[in-house]
């Protein structure tokens, strides 16, 4: 019979029945790797790089378990969506691709894809294709499929009524006595809701952390709650429909239990860096605090010792409920909340500089705004005192600069949302949630896409209608081709400034010129005003003297906000370009008006740019992981193609997308022969080393440049 292995991690953990019934139905027998061990973890060394949370890393040490077995047909899914309305966290999408640009043995990775956000046709034919490779043809595959999706589905019925965990229901299934037993007795007090992924929970790294619960009391978990109420709970939440699979059956589970009173504590368990828990915490610390039931953020790595786990289960079960349940205190923060007047005052956060252009949309339509603070360690603290703990730097710094802004004046607070693979959609609502905390009195506008129209159009309409105070579409319509228009312009002169800081004899000339630039549009009345500017500009920057310095040219790419931000990334594009030997041309696809001609407006050129990066991540990354993931990607792909001599990977701690790019581009670095340094950004990053690593880098460039021109 043939054979094909499992690791024990990730989706695993969720879809064991699944994919067990599956192959069997094909006549293939499946293995899994055997449980975690301390030799397990030392193979997590497989994984390249250190980034990944430990959910990722365990699973490329289980894959490398089964590979130094002589298991060569590993099955990694690729889940991208399991219902209609919602998708996966990019690490259930980016997985197997990550795995498979990591082996070099001539296994196999077997990545079936699940998209219900694209139907069932396209995802189906996938699994058609692992069929075929098992010599099973196309009707048995679809069968197979049909019977694997009923056992799923007896299985997870059997959990809830019997109120069994996962692994139990493992253990019953693989004896054959899971759908007769006997449901479960009466829970004993106190009663412990422990909330979480299973491949944190359960795996044998969190040292039996159930067990230590259950020595207290009952301990339910988010397994035994239907999948039908849990998601009943989230959509109380606005737009919890679209919140990412997993982590709405995590944060439905607690809502649930929390809403009726169901346990006496709850705890959420995570691993470090997991990005879509950094959004769920907050929703279930703020029901639990409204409740009175204490509430317990357990948050787990390798590193995690025993001893030190045990002393804050026992502390925190010596805590008591509260006996007047409220929000959070914060009285110790350092706040001045303003109350929201009838005054209609906007402020936003921005990215690089297209606050200019909103700001100036606005003006033009009647609305008053506020000027953006720029990112700074003032805005950082101010975020940093409240944000959750593994949330990333983005999130950090447009916090810090909401609550400026509400401080300074602003009424209402524009930003942007849209539920995809990213946390970004979801920035919103928590912030909302957190500066009400405070006791900030505010109106938040969520603006999100307008595509596809059918769907989003009627909302979009109403937003926009809120954000302009009402002004009339033909008012609107003229503001937002002005302020398009400022956008685009600014993007254009930073583009003349990454090649003149390569070749002017005077550097910083352009810089100076640059700046003036960006007042002018900034005060700019209208578009002949903006075409003039332009117009001006590039005259000044053809008179800039210049010389033939043969640059070196170094593309910079990554997550959007970070690689606009200056302040965030070092001001690295003016670091760059002030190097006097090499020289360096900067090469930065990444702006406001580019992700604009694909996602809002789209262009041919834009359009036909898309979609040959798409082609070039392909044979790396065949999906679209949210963010700029397969974008930083495919551009580093085609660097050497297109003349581009290294590439510097901008990317905030945390950031999902990015961090499946990163694995990824590991490989496309040593085997397409291009330099690449990356960069994870956090509040901690220091000038001083992250200056001597660019210089580093640039002067590998410039031997390499050397070295081709000898011969």
């Amino acid at each position: 019979m043939p054979t094909v292995a499992l690791p024990r991690a990730m989706a695993y953990y969720y879809m064991y029945p699944f994919f067990r019934t599956f192959f069997h139905e094909l006549g293939v027998d499946i293995v899994v790797s055997p449980p975690t061990t301390k030799q397990t973890l030392e193979k997590m060394e497989f994984c390249p790089t250190d980034e990944p949370c430990l959910a990722v890393k365990l699973l490329f040490a289980h894959a490398k378990e089964l590979l130094d077995a002589g298991h060569r047909d590993l099955v990694i899914p690729c889940l991208v969506s399991l219902e209609p309305h919602n998708f996966c966290c990019p690490k259930f999408i980016g997985i197997p691709y990550m795995v498979q640009n990591a082996l070099k043995n001539g296994a196999r990775i077997h990545a079936p894809r699940i998209d219900m956000f694209q139907g069932k046709k396209e995802w189906q034919e996938t699994f058609v294709a692992v069929g075929r490779h098992f010599g099973a043809p196309p009707e048995k595959v679809l069968h197979a499929l049909d019977r694997a999706w009923q056992v799923q589905h007896r299985f997870d019925d059997a959990l809830v009524e019997k109120k069994l965990t996962i692994i139990e229901g493992y253990r019953l299934l693989e004896s054959g006595r899971l759908f007769g037993t006997e449901p479960a007795g009466a829970p004993r007090k106190p009663v412990i809701g422990v909330v979480g992924h299973p491949y944190v929970l359960y795996d044998p790294f969190t040292l039996d952390l159930l067990a230590e619960f259950r020595k207290y009391g009952t301990v339910l978990t988010a397994e035994m709650v239907p999948a039908v109420d849990a998601r009943r709970e989230v959509s109380t939440l606005l737009e919890g429909e679209r919140l990412w699979n997993f982590e709405a059956r995590i944060l439905g589970a607690g809502l649930y239990y929390l809403r009726r009173g169901m346990v006496d504590k709850l705890v959420l368990v995570g691993s470090f860096e997991c990005g879509p828990e950094s959004v769920i915490e907050s929703y279930l610390e703020e029901e639990a605090a409204r409740r009175g039931i204490p509430f317990l953020l357990l948050t787990l790595d390798e590193h995690t010792g025993e001893a030190g786990l045990v002393t804050r289960i026992e502390a925190f079960m010596d805590v008591t409920p509260s006996r007047n349940p409220s929000h959070r205190e914060a009285a110790s923060l350092p706040i001045t909340p303003g109350l929201r007047a009838e005054k209609f005052v906007i402020g936003l956060p921005t990215m690089g500089h297209l606050d200019v252009a909103i700001r100036s949309a606005l003006a033009d339509c009647g609305v008053e705004s506020i000027r953006t603070p720029a990112a700074s360690k003032e805005v950082l603290e101010l975020g940093k005192l409240v944000s959750p703990e593994f949330v990333c730097l983005p999130f950090v710094i447009t916090l810090g600069q909401m609550r400026w802004l509400l401080e300074h004046g602003a009424t209402r607070i524009l930003m942007v949302g849209g539920k995809g693979k990213c946390r970004l959609g979801w920035y919103a609502q928590i912030q909302d949630q957190l500066l009400r905390r405070l006791g900030y009195d505010f109106e938040m506008i969520i603006i999100d896409s307008p595509l596809p129209l059918r769907e989003r159009w009627s909302q979009f309409r109403q937003t926009l209608r809120r954000a302009t105070n009402n002004a009339s579409w033909l008012r609107v319509l003229k503001a937002l081709y002005a302020g398009y228009h400022k956008m685009a312009a600014i993007d254009e002169a930073e583009k003349i400034c990454h090649r003149l800081r390569a070749f002017e004899q005077k550097q910083g000339t352009i810089d100076r010129h640059f700046k003036r630039f960006v007042r002018k549009i900034e005060e700019a009345s209208g578009l002949d005003d903006v075409w003039r500017l332009m117009r001006e500009f590039r005259e000044q920057a053809d008179s800039i003297e210049t010389e033939d310095t043969n640059p070196v040219r170094v593309r910079v790419l990554g997550e959007i906000w970070v690689v606009l931000e200056a302040y965030v990334n070092m001001q690295i594009e003016r670091l760059l370009g002030s190097s006097a030997d090499p020289r360096v041309w900067v090469d930065r696809e990444i702006s406001c008006t580019n992700w604009f001609h694909q996602h809002i407006f789209p262009t041919r050129e834009a359009v036909q740019r898309r979609r040959e990066i798409k082609q070039a991540a392909a044979p790396y990354l065949g999906v679209e992981v949210g963010g700029h993931g397969q974008i930083s990607v495919g551009l580093t792909a085609l660097a050497k193609r297109e003349g581009i001599d290294g590439v510097i990977h901008l990317m905030p701690f945390t950031c999902m997308p990015e961090i499946v790019a990163q694995n990824i581009i590991v490989r496309i670095s040593q085997e397409l022969d291009i330099p690449v340094l990356t960069f994870i950004i956090t509040d901690q990053t220091g000038e001083a080393g992250f200056e001597t690593r660019v210089e580093a880098f640039l002067d590998i460039l410039k031997d390499r440049r050397d070295a081709r021109l000898v011969h």
